[in-house]
C-alpha cells in the first residue's frame, strides 16, 4: 500500500525560542495539510502557473494581466485533469493516490476540464487573438500524449511504448519543457516578446519545474513501480536524486542572479530568491520522509510557484 502523505516540518532554521518554534511548526503542519487537500483536486499547480505568468507579465510590461492569469489557470487545470483522470481505475483501490480517489467522479471532472479549457481558449482569443488561442492547444495534446494511450495509437508499431510516460526518465524533462512554453504563451498574450526577458524566463521556469516534477515523483515511487513508469528517482535512487535536485535548484538561482546582475531582467526579480531557500528546505525534508518510508506529497513543492507573484510585488514595492 502507498504510504499516506506526511506533513513536512517547518522548512526553516531560525534563532527562536522553543515555544515559538513549536507554534510555528504546528502552523506549518496545518498549512501543509490544507495545501495537500487543495492539491488533491488539482488546484495548487494551476494557481502556481497563474502566478508564474503574472510575474512574466509584470517583467515584460510592468502591469499584471488578469485575463492572462485566469486563462493560464484554466488551461493548466484542464490539462492536468486529463493526466489525473487517465489514472482513475487503472490501479487497485489500495494503490490509488488520494488525488485519484478525489477525482473518482470521472464524468463530473471531465466536464469541468472541458469547460475550463473552452474558457481558456475564449479568453485568449478575446484578449490576444487567434495565435494565443491556438498555442494553448499544445498543452492538452501534450498531456494526452504523455498520460494516455494516444501516443501508442499514433506511433503504431514504430515505437514500443503505449504512453510517453512509459519512456524511462522522460517525464521531468517533458513536463518542464511545456511549463517553459507557458512563458512563450504569456509573452505572446501580452504582445511583448522581449528576447532577453523571455529567454530568461524560459530557462528559469524550465529549471524550476524540473525540480518540482522530479521531487513530486517521490510520492509515487511504489505506484510508478507497479505501473512500470521509470522516473528519475527510480533510476537514480533517493540520495542521488536529492543531490541532483539541490544542484538544479542552485542552477535556477544562479540563472536568476546572473540575469539580474547583467541587467537582462528587472532588478526586483531578485525578490524571488526566497523561493529557492524554501525549495531547498522542502527537498531536504521530503527526502528525509522518503528514507523513513513516508510520503512527502506534492502540495508543499507545488506551492513554491504560488510564492512567485507575492514576492514579485514585495520586490516592486521595496524598490529592488
Amino acid at each position: 500500500m502507498i504510504a499516506k502523505p506526511t506533513a513536512l516540518t517547518l522548512p526553516l532554521s531560525l534563532p527562536i525560542t522553543r515555544d515559538v518554534r513549536d507554534i510555528m511548526q504546528a502552523a506549518w503542519r496545518r498549512l501543509a495539510t490544507v495545501i495537500d487537500r487543495v492539491a488533491r483536486f488539482g488546484l495548487v499547480l494551476p494557481i502556481g502557473a497563474a502566478s508564474i505568468t503574472g510575474v512574466v507579465a509584470l517583467a515584460l510590461t510592468g502591469a499584471l494581466a488578469w485575463p492572462l492569469a485566469v486563462a493560464t489557470f484554466l488551461c493548466v487545470y484542464s490539462s492536468y485533469l486529463i493526466d489525473h483522470l487517465a489514472d482513475v481505475g487503472e490501479l487497485a483501490p489500495e494503490h490509488e493516490s488520494d488525488r485519484t480517489k478525489a477525482l473518482s467522479n470521472r464524468a463530473l471532472f471531465s466536464a469541468l476540464g472541458q469547460a475550463a479549457f473552452i474558457g481558456a481558449l475564449a479568453i485568449s482569443y478575446a484578449y490576444s487573438g487567434l495565435a494565443s488561442a491556438l498555442l494553448l492547444l499544445c498543452f492538452p495534446v501534450a498531456v494526452a500524449l504523455y498520460g494516455t494511450p494516444l501516443f501508442g495509437a499514433l506511433a503504431g508499431r514504430f515505437v514500443p511504448y503505449r504512453r510517453l510516460k512509459d519512456i524511462p526518465g522522460i517525464k521531468a524533462f517533458y513536463t518542464a519543457f511545456f511549463w517553459a512554453l507557458l512563458v512563450v504563451y504569456a509573452a505572446g498574450f501580452m504582445a511583448a516578446i522581449e528576447p532577453r526577458v523571455t529567454g530568461f524566463f524560459v530557462a528559469y521556469v524550465f529549471l524550476s519545474d524540473l525540480v518540482n516534477t522530479i521531487f513530486c515523483d517521490f510520492k509515487d515511487l511504489e505506484r510508478d513501480r507497479l505501473e512500470g513508469v521509470v522516473t528519475l528517482p527510480l533510476m537514480l535512487g533517493v540520495e542521488r536524486t536529492t543531490l541532483w535536485l539541490h544542484r538544479v535548484n542552485l542552477a535556477a538561482l544562479a540563472v536568476l542572479w546572473g540575469a539580474v546582475m547583467m541587467h537582462w531582467v528587472p532588478s526586483w526579480l531578485i525578490a524571488l530568491t526566497p523561493v529557492h531557500l524554501y525549495i531547498g528546505a522542502v527537498v531536504a525534508q521530503g527526502a528525509t520522509l522518503v528514507r523513513r518510508g513516508g510520503n512527502p506529497g506534492d502540495g508543499p513543492m507545488d506551492a513554491a510557484f504560488m510564492l512567485w507573484l507575492p514576492l514579485a510585488f514585495i520586490g516592486l514595492n521595496l524598490g529592488f
